[in-house]
């Protein structure tokens, strides 16, 4: 795959695919304007705002999501308004769905929380699929919106620290070296739809391919970039979750290719897929060696909506499914979990409780905090104080945990 012209615009990204960062044009990032509800997507930078509900001045945040993290808690009914209001306005630029079909007599999608109703014609909340049985039937099963790459291991994994390519956990069943597996590469698959709408979204320029006129790719055409340096492919994006059976058809099928060999199947998920879809995806990492990383992105549900546009109830109760196949084999880990650590809205408090609830689970569950960087809606954010992630990494260790590890810290101010 040819490589894209170097990106000049002006917002930043950690990893994006090499392909993905210039289709969007750079006249579309306009700074002027102020707040997104202003009409224009990235605002100009500011440190503080007011919060629309409460009216006090917040000085550990940008005006991004314009109410404060103690209204979201406590203020709903008078918060909602203006977070769907951002959401919403955030959709339509892209020409997403503003908010989740719920058609009486449409067709239902039964890939993830969302459950969408839809018309023949109208698109699915993620934007992959239509109501019409051709499409149902087609798209993200049959063929995907992808982009994909050769990532040199060692990579950037939320899980080097722990998985079998970074640390040469499960050698030789899982592994291909007693240690980091230098010289081996990932597919890191990128697939260009999402059912969250994650106003930091680092790789938000996937939202293009939502439109008429995207690029599908079907099995045939993925297969030949599984080599025989290929020790594992990685699912992320976006996020897998829309485009599940396509990524789950093209495992067995990779698998079947390099029959033998090691090559692991790993998943970068928000962990909001259907229940029924938890045992087929757990099966392809579980048997190769992979990991499942779900990011879990807040634990109130309202601040998890506002950064996300949804709830998180569905994702923790995936979460506490998938971590009941631990047991069946913990080295290499089979779950791991993260978290962005967003300055002013998941800071100790969030963490506290996240990390409980999974060391609730299994204590030994690998935890990786990850350090802030503003991105899209967010890009008026600072980035993650160092006092404030170690105050996290403790939080965390405190709840119970004990493997926890405080990632990007060269992001940390």
């Amino acid at each position: 795959m040819a490589a894209a012209a170097p990106c000049r615009c002006i917002v930043p990204s950690i990893r994006v695919p090499m392909n993905l960062c210039s289709p969007i044009p750079c006249r579309w990032l306009r700074t002027e304007g102020g707040h997104p509800l202003s009409g224009s997507w990235f605002h100009q930078k500011s440190r503080h705002f007011q919060c629309a509900v409460c009216r006090r001045l917040v000085t550990d945040a940008g005006p991004g999501l314009g109410v404060c993290p103690e209204c979201l808690r406590s203020r709903w009914d008078e918060a909602e308004p203006v977070v769907e209001t951002i959401h919403r306005r955030s959709r339509e630029r892209f020409d997403l769905p503003p908010r989740v079909p719920r058609v009486p007599v449409g067709v239902e999608c039964a890939l993830c929380l969302h459950r969408c109703r839809m018309e023949p014609r109208q698109k699915g909340y993620c934007g992959i699929r239509q109501g019409g049985e051709e499409s149902l039937r087609r798209d993200g099963r049959h063929r995907a919106l992808l982009s994909y790459y050769h990532d040199p291991i060692p990579t950037n994994c939320v899980a080097d620290w722990v998985c079998a390519a970074g640390t040469g956990s499960g050698y030789p069943a899982y592994s291909r070296e007693r240690g980091p597996e230098v010289g081996c590469y990932n597919l890191a698959v990128f697939f260009e739809a999402c059912n969250f709408n994650c106003l930091y979204c680092q790789n938000w320029s996937f939202k293009k391919s939502a439109r008429p006129g995207g690029t599908w790719t079907v099995v045939e055409d993925l297969l030949p970039a599984v080599t025989d340096r290929t020790s594992c492919i990685c699912y992320f994006g976006g996020d897998p979750v829309p485009q599940l059976p396509f990524a789950i058809r093209f495992s067995r099928r990779a698998l079947e290719k390099r029959s033998g060999s090691v090559l692991r199947i790993c998943w970068e998920t928000n962990g909001s897929l259907h229940p029924a879809w938890i045992k087929p995806m757990v099966d392809l990492s579980l048997r190769s060696g992979g990991c499942i990383k779900v990011d879990l992105k807040a634990w109130d549900p309202h601040v998890h909506k506002a950064l996300c546009g949804c709830g998180n109830r569905q994702v923790l109760e995936n979460f506490a499914r998938i971590a009941g196949f631990v047991p069946l084999r913990r080295d290499p880990p089979l779950l791991v979990a993260s978290t962005l650590l967003v300055p002013g809205y998941v800071g100790e408090e969030e963490i506290f409780h996240l990390a409980r609830f999974i060391a609730s689970l299994d204590p030994h569950i690998p935890y990786a905090l990850l350090g802030f960087a503003p991105q899209f809606y967010l890009n008026d954010f600072p980035t993650t104080s160092r006092s404030q992630a170690e105050a996290c990494l403790e939080a965390a260790q405190k709840a119970g945990l004990k493997r926890v590890r405080l990632a990007n810290r060269h992001l940390l101010h």
